[in-house]
């Protein structure tokens, strides 16, 4: 027994040769046999209480593999300093040697060149350590700026306004559940009715910062610098948070346009239409929720009956254009099968063009605002109204003269049927264009309409021939770009012009 708890003993021993080969290696030389087999005994026994202590971490960590973190605790426990440097994901490769009776296990390191290190380039200085402050949030709203997470997306809006059932947080629903059941338990479950859930009230509060700003782009929108003006059109156009000052913006230009259409004030209206502009071509603003606010501005400044203090002077009707284009794209990015809004809008146009009591300026308007709802209005609802149009119009210009804003008014009307219908008249029918056969088929307008599409026919096959006859000439030895074109001119050529831009007011 004695013997077999010897050997069961020695197993856990280290060698002595391996106390005498760590003594050379610290420049002690001959080591006595007693003194290895004291510290191997006293090391072994070290070993191994480190081992088991390591073992303790490791199965604290739910783990069943030891690490070299487990020795390293194991070691601070004992108040010994831990071992640094060894803790390698790869395979570290120790080589074997052995010669005079004597086995080894070593590192193989790599030789390095003095000269070589010398000559390495340094490194690049690293970055000191700096510190960035940025608001995450002012009075309980983030901020859109770069370091913040985005705002909520267009998806998001819509899905707010139109399923807003979907949107309310989960303890929000619940509670909401929860306090039907106590209320009318009895009555829900007794009729078998579904329990109605109802979106909390919440609250639309601004920031300091986004007072300030709010106040900042109102006033450069409506005041007289047109620089400080422009630089707010654009912030309104790009900026992505502005969704929780877009019930502002609208019942700003709401109560603007109502305000001034009543002080014929031009400019204002002008400034404000812009605004909607603005809104309509930021990409991360869904207007839907805010259309009841923005069409009624809109078309107010299409078909009101004066917008300017001057009729007969100011240009009150490059605002009609303007403001009709703005719902034209309205209808085309909103309208669905739901809301019918272009449908709505065409019936309330049509309605007031087809009053025999209304004013020349709202007659315009809305006859601008179907004509760019596109070329089928034009050809469903205008064209068929072409000779009793032509028939008023002829009554004012030719007869007595009544009021002179009745004349401009009228002559505006007739320009601005001529121009429209005249491009889809062009792509409905075929040459040749006889002015006979459109007065028979479109009454007094008749001759000056086949005039202008005959217009529109030539202007169409003039750029069409420049596209074409533009060409690219390359010659040797010198390369040349020449640019050719019909005509004379006193021996100046000039360049020809591929796309024509008629003249408008810029708004």
């Amino acid at each position: 027994m004695a013997e077999e708890r010897k050997q069961k003993g020695s197993i856990t021993v280290l060698p002595t040769e391996s106390m005498k080969a760590m003594a050379e290696s610290v420049g002690v030389g001959q080591l006595q046999e007693e003194s290895c087999l004291a510290l191997s005994e006293e090391v072994s026994y070290r070993i191994k209480e480190i081992a088991q202590d390591a073992l303790k971490f490791m199965h604290h960590g739910k783990r069943r593999k030891l690490t070299t973190n487990d020795i390293d605790y194991a070691l601070k426990l004992k108040n010994v300093e831990p071992l640094y440097g060894f803790q390698s994901q790869e395979f570290i490769p120790f080589r074997f040697a052995s010669g005079g009776g004597r086995e080894l296990h070593f590192y193989e390191e790599k030789e390095v060149d003095l000269s070589d290190i010398i000559n390495t380039p340094l490194p690049r200085v690293p970055l000191d350590v700096s510190l960035k402050a940025h608001w995450l949030s002012i009075e309980g709203v983030q901020p859109a700026i770069p370091e913040n997470p985005p705002p909520a997306p267009k998806e998001q809006q819509k899905a707010e306004s139109t399923e807003p059932l979907k949107a309310v947080k989960p303890g929000q629903e619940e509670e909401g559940q929860v306090k039907g059941k106590g209320q009318g338990a009895a009555t829900t479950e007794g009729k078998g009715k579904e329990k109605c859930r109802l979106k909390p009230r919440s609250t639309h509060e601004l920031s300091v910062e986004q007072q300030l700003y709010y106040k900042e782009i109102t006033e450069a929108c409506v005041g007289s610098c047109e620089a400080k003006r422009a630089e707010a059109l654009q912030s309104i156009a790009t900026d992505p948070g502005l969704y929780q000052m877009l019930p502002r913006f609208s019942t700003f230009i709401s109560e603007g346009v109502r305000v001034n259409v009543v002080q014929n004030n031009l400019a204002l209206l002008i400034y404000l239409m812009r605004m909607v502009k603005a809104l309509m071509d930021n990409p991360t603003l869904y207007l839907e929720k805010y259309l009841h606010e923005l069409i009624p501005a809109v078309v107010t400044c299409i078909v009101s009956k004066q917008l300017c203090l001057r009729p007969d002077v100011d240009n009150h009707w490059a605002l009609r254009d303007f403001a009709a284009r703005l719902m034209a794209q309205s209808c085309k990015t909103f309208s669905t099968t739901t809301n019918n809004i272009q449908s709505r809008i065409t019936k309330t146009f049509t309605k007031s063009w087809l009053d025999e009591k209304t004013q020349w300026t709202t007659r315009y308007g809305c006859i601008a605002g179907l004509a760019e709802l596109g070329p089928d209005v034009i050809k469903t609802l205008i064209l068929p109204r072409l000779p009793v149009e032509g028939l008023r119009i002829k009554a004012v210009m030719e007869g007595p003269v009544v009021s002179n804003i009745d004349k401009i008014g009228a002559e505006h009307v007739q320009s601005l049927l001529l121009k429209h219908c005249a491009s889809v008249i062009a792509k409905m029918r075929s040459p040749p264009d006889v002015a006979e056969h459109y007065r028979v088929e479109f009454g007094v307008l008749g001759p000056l309409l086949c005039s202008h599409v005959v217009k529109a026919r030539t202007q169409a096959a003039m750029q069409a021939q420049q596209v074409n006859r533009t060409t690219l000439t390359i010659t040797q030895p010198r390369p040349t770009l020449t640019l050719s074109q019909s005509g004379s001119g006193g021996g100046l050529s000039r360049p020809p012009s591929i796309i024509k831009v008629p003249s408008s007011l810029t708004l």
